[in-house]
């Protein structure tokens, strides 16, 4: 077993198990059979060796970095040209994500090591129709021949350290240097990358954020009433005018209405019944004390509570904003999260802290407001998380 310094590429159909659920196992054939057909001509033509097939994913090695990169832009060409005039369920679309490192190479041609799966874990997150790859291919690959855009440092699992990501600047011709211009020509400076690039969508409108928003207030009050979560509040305590002894102070957490009247009641059977014949309240002991006069009730602060509602908000859009990019909401308005300045996945420290300062643009809906005449169409957690929410 040698060991050898490479780029590696992997490829991997966009939603391939639920594209192929409802398919024969001729129809998924055919998928397959097509997609091989469209991508390894590519691959050879810029001397790519296929390593092994995973499904419908693919493992290449290329000795160039800048070969691999710009192969990976001629396929994701080739198969947006293929989807132009398909239906969805007949369109392939895949991620591309590269990394280049040392491997040991076995005698049946497989790699193994670090850098396949740095590799496997950059593809997780890459997305469809785009090129992304690492610094250390950013470091060796003809950076005038690839224009590119940093991404940002991403925390993979099971990998110790930070990797600076980038992606391939699809606006920008992509390929040799332009006829004539000569190789030691000075290097024009660097643009900065523009914020929102178009790929990621057109920002989302005012009324679509609204309805998206009341979806998952809904969605967040079911699960908090399923579950018995209370927001934050102070302790009931009732006391009886008519009575010669008065009742007990008692910790009420439960309220009942009905057509017969209202029930208080608490955690270990104490209760304040209240209908048209008066006032009865009774103690964890058993024993009542009644009235037919108005019972006076009074609201103590002895006692202060998590505000389970707000938390479980935050952590209910944090969450699933981070796994999957949408809250149940957002997907039912076909929306999504995107990164402002680099407008592709947002990193789990940007989302966490969107999730909890959106608390903050909830109050009277005034960070929303703003968002309608925002030019970028961005919320006050938006802004400070360096997020926007686009069409998807």
């Amino acid at each position: 077993m040698e060991t050898r310094n490479i780029a590696i590429m992997l490829t991997d159909i966009k939603g391939f198990t639920s594209k192929t659920a409802s398919f024969s196992r001729a129809q998924t054939q055919e998928l397959l059979s097509k997609h091989r057909e469209l991508v390894l001509p590519v691959i050879e033509k810029f001397h790519g060796r296929l390593v092994k097939t995973i499904g419908d994913a693919f493992l290449v090695a290329f000795n160039s970095p800048t070969d691999a990169v710009i192969c990976g832009v001629q396929v994701q060409e080739v198969l947006k040209a293929h989807n132009a005039d398909k239906p969805q369920q007949e369109k392939i679309e895949i991620r591309i994500a590269i990394n280049s490192g040392e491997v040991a190479v076995h005698d049946d041609g497989d790699i193994y090591g670090d850098a396949v799966n740095i590799t496997s874990r950059l593809e997780s997150i890459a997305e469809p129709g785009e090129v992304f790859f690492t610094e250390s291919v950013y470091l060796a690959m003809n950076k005038k021949e690839v224009p590119s855009s940093e991404i940002g440092y991403r925390q993979f699992k099971g990998i110790p350290e930070k990797i600076k990501v980038f992606r391939v600047l699809r606006e920008t011709p992509v390929g040799a240097l332009p006829p004539g211009e000569a190789a030691d020509a000075p290097e024009a400076p660097a643009a900065a990358p523009a914020p929102a690039a178009s790929s990621a969508g057109s920002p989302a409108g005012f009324w679509r954020r609204l309805v998206s928003l009341l979806a998952d207030v809904i969605i967040v009050l079911i699960v908090a009433g399923t579950f018995g979560l209370n927001s934050c509040g102070p302790a009931a305590r009732v006391t009886s005018e008519k009575t010669q002894e008065a009742p007990p102070a008692l910790d009420l957490d439960k309220v009942s209405i009905d057509k017969t009247g209202i029930k208080l009641t608490g955690q270990e059977g104490e209760m304040v019944s209240i209908d048209k014949s008066g006032v009865t309240v009774s103690d964890r002991q058993g024993r009542s004390w009644k009235t037919r006069k108005t019972a006076k009730v009074s609201v103590g602060r002895e006692k202060k509570r998590v505000p389970l509602n707000m938390l479980l908000w935050a952590l209910y859009g944090a969450l699933l904003l981070w796994r999957f990019g949408a809250t149940p909401g957002m997907k039912i308005m076909k929306l999504k999260l995107v990164d402002f300045t680099t407008g592709g996945p947002v990193a789990a420290d940007k989302v966490f802290l969107r999730a909890f300062f959106s608390l903050v643009s909830l109050f009277l809906l005034l960070g929303y407001v703003w968002a309608a005449w925002e030019k970028d169409r961005r919320t006050w957690h938006d802004i400070i998380a360096g997020t926007r929410v686009v069409n998807g």
